[in-house]
C-alpha cells in the first residue's frame, strides 16, 4: 500500500512483489532522471536472468515441476513509473490485475501569487456579501415603504367612503321628493288626478329628486291619458313642477286593412283615441294607408308621406280658423297627394287643394274670401247647378265652377275678382226677380288646367 507523505517530502509509490518477497518504490515527483533509472537497473537484470533461466531446457532444482498449479515466479512483463506494462509483449494501458489501490495527496505550495489569489478572493466574497446586505436592505426597505402606502391607499379609500356615504345621506335628506306642484289643470282634471297620472305619488319622501327622469314622467302621464300633454321640471331641492295641457281633437281617421277603424288626432298628428265609435263632429280624413293606431303615439310613422301631408293641412287649417267656419268642412280625401280635396257638410261643394305646395298661400286667400267664395257657390246652386268646385290654385287666386271636378267650366270664374290683390267686393247674383230671363246656359269658358296650379 502506498504511503501518506508528510507535508514537503516527494511522492513515493511502494509496490509488492508477485513473490512477496521484494518490494519497489517509484518516485514520481523526483526531478533526478538518472537516481530513478538506476533503482529499476536490479530489476531489469533480475528480469533479464530469469528470462534466460526459463528459456534454458535444463530444469533446474528449484523449478516446480511441469504439472504444477503454482505460476512462474519471474514475470514476463513489468511496470513503468505510470503503472503501464512495458516489455516484450504489448503495452496494454490500465490498471493491473489485483494491483493495489494507491493513494495521492497533492501538496500545494504557499505562493506568493496564490496568497495574492486568496487574498483577491476573499476581498471579492467580502464585496459580494456587502452587496448582497446593501441589496437586502434596499428591499426591505421598499417593503416597508410598499406596505405604507398600501395603508395610507386603504384609509384614503375608507375615509372616501364614508365622505360618499355621508355626502349620499345629506343629499336624499335635502332632495327628497317633498312637493309636487300641478300648473294649467285642464278643465275636468284634479290636482290629484295629475299626480296620480304622473305616477309621483308613491315616491314623495321616499325617493330623491335628483334621480326621477323627468322625461319618463312625461311619457308616463301621455301614456295614461292621450289627451293630455305635460311638461315636467325640477326645481331645487325637493319641489318637481307640472304643466299640463290638454289636446284638442282636430280630425278623425279611417285606418285599417278596409279602412274599418276609426281614430280621433290633434293637428299634431297624435292619436287620442285609436278605436273611436263616432266622428263626434270632427273633420274626417279618407284615403289613407295606415296599419296601425296607437294611443298617445305618433299617426303612422315618421317617413309617411301622406300622414305629414294630413298634418300640415290640419294645422293651416286649425291656425287660420277655417275649421270653425261655417259652412264647416267635415271630410278631406288624401287619396292622392298631388290632388288633396275638401268637402263641406251639407253642402254639394268640393274645394280643390292640389298639393301641399304653397299650403299657405291657398289657405289665406280662401279664409280671407271665405264668405264671398260660400256666396258666389251657393249663388250656383240657386239657378239650378247641383254642385260647386271651388279652385285654390287658379293663376288668378281662386276660381268657383258649377261643375264637378274634372269637367269643363261653363262661366267664367266669378272669384277671379277674389283672388286678386284689390279688396273688391266679389259679385254676387241678384236675389230680386227681373223681367229678363235667366241664362242657365252661359257660354263657356276654359277652366283651370288641373295638372298646373298656377296656370289659367
Amino acid at each position: 500500500m502506498a504511503k501518506k507523505k508528510k507535508r514537503g517530502e516527494p511522492v513515493r509509490f511502494l509496490f509488492d512483489g508477485d513473490d512477496g518477497d521484494e518490494k519497489r518504490t517509484i518516485n514520481l515527483f523526483d526531478g533526478d532522471d538518472e537516481a530513478s533509472d538506476d533503482d529499476y537497473k536490479p530489476q531489469e537484470e533480475e528480469l533479464q536472468s530469469d528470462e534466460a533461466d526459463a528459456s534454458d531446457d535444463a530444469p533446474k532444482a528449484d523449478a516446480p515441476s511441469a504439472g504444477a498449479d503454482k505460476p512462474s515466479a519471474a514475470p514476463s512483463f513489468r511496470f513503468d513509473r505510470y503503472g503501464r506494462r512495458i516489455g516484450k509483449q504489448k503495452a496494454r494501458y490500465g490498471k493491473r490485475k489485483n494491483a493495489p489501490k494507491a493513494t495521492t495527496t497533492v501538496v500545494e505550495h504557499d505562493t506568493e501569487a496564490k496568497r495574492e489569489y486568496d487574498e483577491a478572493r476573499a476581498r471579492a466574497e467580502a464585496r459580494a456579501k456587502k452587496r448582497a446586505r446593501e441589496e437586502a436592505k434596499k428591499a426591505e426597505l421598499k417593503r416597508a415603504e410598499r406596505k405604507k402606502k398600501r395603508r395610507a391607499g386603504a384609509s384614503t379609500l375608507l375615509l372616501g367612503i364614508l365622505a360618499l356615504a355621508g355626502f349620499a345621506v345629506l343629499t336624499w335628506l335635502v332632495t327628497r321628493v317633498g312637493k309636487i306642484r300641478v300648473t294649467n289643470v285642464p278643465n275636468g282634471y284634479t290636482e290629484e288626478q295629475i299626480v296620480e297620472l304622473s305616477g309621483l305619488s308613491s315616491k314623495i319622501g321616499k325617493h330623491s329628486a335628483l334621480f326621477i327622469s323627468t322625461a319618463d314622467v312625461e311619457k308616463h302621464i301621455r301614456a295614461n291619458d292621450s289627451y293630455l300633454d305635460a311638461t315636467v321640471r325640477y326645481v331645487f331641492p325637493s319641489t318637481i313642477t307640472i304643466t299640463v295641457s290638454k289636446r284638442d281633437e282636430a280630425a278623425c281617421v279611417r285606418w285599417g286593412p278596409q279602412s274599418e277603424y276609426l281614430a280621433i288626432i290633434d293637428e299634431n298628428g297624435t292619436v287620442l283615441n285609436a278605436q273611436a265609435e263616432g266622428t263626434n263632429g270632427l273633420l274626417i280624413a279618407e284615403g289613407m294607408s295606415i296599419s296601425s293606431a296607437v294611443n298617445g303615439t305618433r299617426l303612422g310613422d315618421q317617413s309617411d308621406i301622406q300622414v305629414a301631408a294630413l298634418i300640415r293641412l290640419l294645422s293651416k287649417l286649425k291656425e287660420l280658423g277655417l275649421l270653425e267656419r261655417t259652412p264647416k268642412i267635415n271630410r278631406i280625401d288624401m287619396t292622392e297627394l298631388m290632388q288633396i280635396r275638401m268637402y263641406i257638410e251639407g253642402c254639394p261643394y268640393t274645394i280643390e287643394v292640389g298639393d301641399t305646395s304653397n299650403l299657405e298661400t291657398k289657405l289665406m286667400l280662401l279664409q280671407k274670401h271665405w264668405t264671398e267664395i260660400m256666396d258666389e257657390a251657393a249663388g250656383f246652386i240657386r239657378t239650378g247647378k247641383k254642385t260647386a268646385t271651388i279652385y285654390l290654385y287658379s293663376k288668378g287666386g281662386v276660381s268657383i265652377s258649377p261643375y264637378e271636378p274634372g269637367a269643363p267650366a261653363s262661366t267664367p270664374a266669378p272669384s277671379q275678382t277674389a283672388g286678386t290683390a284689390s279688396n273688391e267686393p266679389v259679385s254676387q247674383p241678384s236675389e230680386t226677380p227681373s223681367d229678363e230671363p235667366i241664362d242657365t246656359e252661359p257660354p263657356a269658358t276654359s277652366m283651370p288646367h288641373q295638372g298646373d296650379p298656377f296656370t289659367g
